[in-house]
């Protein structure tokens, strides 16, 4: 192995040459270094060697142009920052605590999450579960103040909730500006601002790209049974607890989603979820309209076919619908029935109940469906009103 072993690391040749070889090798490293120096003005004087400075010489006496280097740090990203800022504000969940006999005492601080203002009416956008709870509800502007907040409506499935302040209190700041998330592009820049921690580190920035587009987060009722699968926006912007109700926005300082959620399982990171913006939208509406989203109903109690054992499926050549194990007045009037297997609604597959209630929550109750349903063999299909719960 050349001049070593596996077991004797010393040299094993050439002990004498030893010296000799290092005096060379140093003498040759000086004749090289007091060439180049020699040749090296040489080469510039002549053109061979090319120089720019990134300076200005105030001294340059061979008639050579100055040359000035400007570092602009105004970066899109900053621009996008600036214009959407200010709408950001913090949002705190303030509940009375009781004591051992019941009584009320003071109200105290139970949360603090991020909220956007987004018109010049004193309308915010948070999550429900921000508010949820909450007694009292105020919110930290930019500069520190805190004012009073009324909650004006709030949905749990969609964990969406909308609060109005004085507009008297908002009236120097610029309202966020929507933007369209059905655009959005994997890769493209998105930008996270809220107060992650608490308002300690209010409107910080963190910044990353859009992952996914129409990922789907499963919303779950209070006993842990999944109801419903929200569409989501997946971002590796950081997004921590108390960014929740905060803005993701892009790169035109536009709102395109509000943050929500975030996969915080060890060994995992980079995986923050936002509600689209577009998808958001008429649920503000109708919250700043109702308070409430009501949403519509068949009149019918649904059952994936795929958990029926097959004695009970009748002759329904499917293995894929809903499967309707009880029929209620507004479906019965449509002339459904117990047993049936509805396996479109409006041209859509329904292939279980979440899948159900996707197609039903982006209607309202007096809104018409065109329903295809297999009864036994026979396929049919009617049009029926959809109720209100």
């Amino acid at each position: 192995m050349g001049y070593y072993d596996d077991f004797d690391t010393k040299p094993k040749k050439n002990k004498g040459n030893l010296g000799t070889w290092i005096a060379v090798s140093l003498v040759s490293a000086l004749i090289g270094s007091a060439t180049t120096v020699a040749l090296v003005p040489m080469m510039i004087n002549s053109n061979v060697i090319e120089t720019k400075s990134a300076f200005a010489d105030s001294n340059n006496t061979n008639g050579g142009s100055k040359e000035t280097i400007n570092v602009d740090v105004q970066t899109g990203v900053v621009e996008a920052v600036n214009k959407v800022k200010p709408a950001v504000v913090g949002v705190l969940n303030l509940q009375k605590s009781r004591d051992f006999f019941g009584r009320s005492q003071d109200e105290q601080t139970a949360g603090t999450g991020s909220g956007i203002l987004f018109d010049d009416k004193g309308h915010i956008i948070t999550n429900n579960h921000v508010v949820e709870g909450a007694d009292t509800v105020e919110v930290s502007l930019q500069d520190g103040k805190r004012i009073k907040a009324k909650v004006l409506g709030a949905d749990a499935m969609t964990d969406l909730a909308v609060l109005e302040v004085d507009p008297n209190d908002v009236k120097g700041l610029t309202p966020a500006k929507f933007g369209n998330s059905e655009s959005l592009n994997i890769g493209e820049p998105a930008i996270a601002i809220g107060n992650p921690l608490g308002l300690k580190f209010a409107q910080s920035v963190t910044v990353g790209v859009i992952s996914a587009t129409k990922r789907e987060m499963p919303i779950y009722d209070e006993k842990g049974s999944e109801v419903f699968s929200q569409n989501v926006l997946q971002t590796d912007a950081a997004i921590n607890p108390g960014n929740s109700g905060g803005a993701l926005v892009n790169i035109k300082g536009e709102l395109i989603g509000i943050n929500s959620a975030k996969i915080s399982s060890t060994g995992v990171e980079g995986i923050g979820f936002a509600i689209p913006i577009n998808e958001a939208q008429p649920i503000l509406q109708q919250l700043m309209e109702k308070g409430e989203i009501v949403r519509p109903v068949m009149g019918i109690t649904p059952v994936a076919l795929s958990e029926v054992p097959e004695g009970y499926r009748g002759k329904v050549p499917v293995e894929q619908g809903i499967y309707v194990y009880q029929v209620h007045e507004n479906a019965k009037k449509a002339g459904l029935a117990a047993g049936d297997v509805i396996v479109k609604i409006d041209g859509e597959a329904t292939e279980d109940p979440i899948q159900l209630r996707k197609i039903l929550y982006k209607k309202k109750p007096g809104d018409k469906v065109k329903v295809e349903f297999y009864h036994d063999s026979e396929l049919k299909t009617v049009e029926m009103t959809l109720a209100k719960p």
